[in-house]
């Protein structure tokens, strides 16, 4: 049933009651930032009045909290949560989230474009907005190997057909700094559409010539001076507070030293996955750990409401005020935001914790292609004959993306490179696993503190190929089939003997079962893992970044050792 604003007077004017008046909260106004005590009607999904004497068919008693808009996430990839659309949105709703800006570069990496419109189909009828960005960088650099490369033809399908709002993270920032025709044309299909950025470390010249692409929106700030930088050319600053890159910290001064700021600031969570989900919350996490930090709460509320909705032009949305949009939830306060209810178009969709809702879990067909069988991989091909005095070597640092191109002395047996433990340098090895080419990459990493064993994973970022780091081959090889035979997942193995699996059925990144129990499989992985002597939080998600070509330095993909910084594909040795 379709109506317009005209229609909604007589409930504005007080005439007729509303569908919901709550009565007596605390409405955060992120407008003009500050508190109002006063009412708020609901009617047909639209704030219809504030203030005193509404009367409606149903009225809440809200004294001692807090109203807010619905969250919104500015930035990130569901996928990454290892969880569906619907199961995501389990999760999440009941922690205030009422929208999300998702750019799904990871399904599209594995499926093409097949695989976002399945994304916009499992996003459909959810208590949760999903905002689909078309994927500007598949594969993310010319290094990658990707199911079906997407050219500017097939973003401008996915905006003409309506299966995208936005144009999603520009990564290939060196051939927009360069002047790359395919890039600029990709940006160009996106005529005035809002345009997502990725600009890791990016400074003077190189980033002024990036800014000139009108990709705006950056989450790739990693310091208070790059984050100052980036607003002062004209940037939207995305702060970024996923699993494994928390950035968040690291840029809430520019929010604690001028709140007005938050007009050009958000929080986003680029990746995230179902454990910190769980246990951590979403944006409402973010909120707390800006207050923590001395951030004006108002000021930290605008960066999860209103900034995303300006960013990406969705009219009277993010804020309370008569027409907008009754996204709304009910918190005990700002600073601790424990969600109590949360509405979705004036619907009551979750109450303390849990969904009124009953989401379809079903999966499209289109998610579930395994694509081209994979050949046999002999152990022999994990083998590294010592061709050099020095090993080219991937420097893991713990809780960061970014990764060092090292060069070490080998530990060499019998004329092979061998992985070395006790120096923290073990092998790893990414294998294609979409075209059926049976390309293997192999190299070595120092970082993760693997001991013995091995582990790998098909979220493998971005491409999202099969990706192991073993202390032996019999183990490398042995996490290699299982990803195999399971169709994708996360695996930790010692010799032939599986230890711990999650599996991933879904293009090899999402489960489809209940986020609780994807959470337990991958935390049981991660607890192997530790076993094995990797250290971190999440090191099954730590794992899957050393092959994104895209953040500096060093990263290996199928094709080999990878720093675009460094020209490219590089050899393995050095003498």
């Amino acid at each position: 049933m379709t109506f317009s604003l005209r229609d909604l007077l007589p409930f504005a004017r007080g005439e007729v009651p509303s569908d919901l008046v709550i009565r007596g909260a605390r409405v955060a106004n992120v407008l003009s930032l500050e508190f109002e005590e006063v009412d708020v009607a609901v009617a047909r999904g639209t704030i219809v009045g504030m203030g005193e004497g509404f009367e409606g068919r149903e009225v809440l008693d809200a004294r001692g909290s807090v109203l807010i808009p619905g969250l919104l996430d500015g930035h990130l990839h569901i996928e990454s949560s290892c969880l569906t659309p619907s199961r995501f949105a389990e999760i999440v709703v009941p922690r205030g989230t009422t929208g999300v800006f998702a750019d799904p570069h990871e399904i599209a990496n594995v499926l093409g474009a097949a695989g976002v419109r399945g994304m916009a189909e499992a996003s459909r009828g959810l208590p949760l907005d999903v905002f689909l960005g078309a994927p500007s960088c598949v594969p993310a650099s010319p290094f990658e190997t990707c199911r079906v490369p997407l050219g500017a033809a097939d973003l401008a399908d996915l905006f003409a057909d309506g299966t995208c709002q936005h144009l999603g993270e520009m990564m290939n920032y060196p051939g927009v700094v360069a002047g790359d025709r395919e890039v600029w044309a990709k940006i160009a299909a996106a005529g005035d559409r809002p345009l997502t950025a990725h600009a890791p470390g990016l400074s003077g010249r190189a980033l002024g010539a990036y800014a000139l692409s009108g990709c705006d929106g950056d989450h790739e700030s990693t310091s208070l001076e790059e984050g100052r930088e980036k607003l002062r050319r004209g940037f939207w600053v995305m702060m970024r507070g996923g699993s494994v890159a928390p950035d968040l910290e690291a840029l809430a001064p520019l929010l604690r030293e001028d709140p007005a700021r938050a007009g050009r600031c958000m929080g986003v969570s680029d990746d995230v996955d179902v454990r910190t989900l769980l246990e951590e919350g979403h944006q409402d996490a973010k909120l707390r750990r800006l207050c923590a930090r001395g951030v004006d709460p108002l000021a930290a509320l605008r960066c999860l409401t209103l900034s995303p909705a300006e960013y990406f032009r969705l009219p009277r949305r993010g804020a309370i005020a008569p027409g907008w949009r009754a996204d709304l939830a009910l918190v005990d306060s700002l600073e601790t935001c424990r969600v109590h209810r949360v509405w979705k178009d004036g619907v009551l969709v979750a109450r303390d914790g849990r969904l009124c809702v009953s989401p379809d879990h079903a999966v499209p067909p289109a998610l579930l292609d395994r694509g081209e069988p994979l050949p046999p991989l002999d152990r022999e091909r994990l083998r590294v004959p010592a061709a050099g005095r020095l090993l080219r070597v991937l420097g893991a640092r713990p809780g960061s993306l970014l990764t060092e191109n090292l060069l070490l002395p080998p530990r060499v047996e019998e004329g092979q490179v061998v992985p070395d433990p006790e120096r923290d340098l073990v092998k790893l090895a990414v294998r294609e696993r979409h075209t059926g080419s049976g390309r293997l990459g192999v190299g070595f990493v120092r970082g993760l503190g693997l001991r013995r064993g091995a582990l790998g994973a098909s979220v493998a970022h971005d491409a999202h190929n099969h990706i192991a780091a073993g202390a032996d081959d019999r183990s490398l090889h042995r996490v290699l089939r299982a990803l195999e035979e399971l169709g994708g997942g996360f695996v930790a193995a010692e010799g032939d003997r599986i230890l711990a699996a999650l599996p991933l059925p879904v293009g090899g990144l999402m489960n489809p079962g209940p986020g609780e129990e994807t959470a337990r499989l991958l935390e049981e992985v991660d607890r192997v893992v530790r076993g094995l002597g990797v250290e971190g939080l999440h090191p099954c998600m730590a794992l899957s970044f050393l092959s994104l070509s895209v953040i500096p330095r060093l990263k290996l993909t199928d094709r080999g050792y990878v720093d675009l910084e460094g020209g490219g594909l590089l050899g393995l040795f050095e003498d």
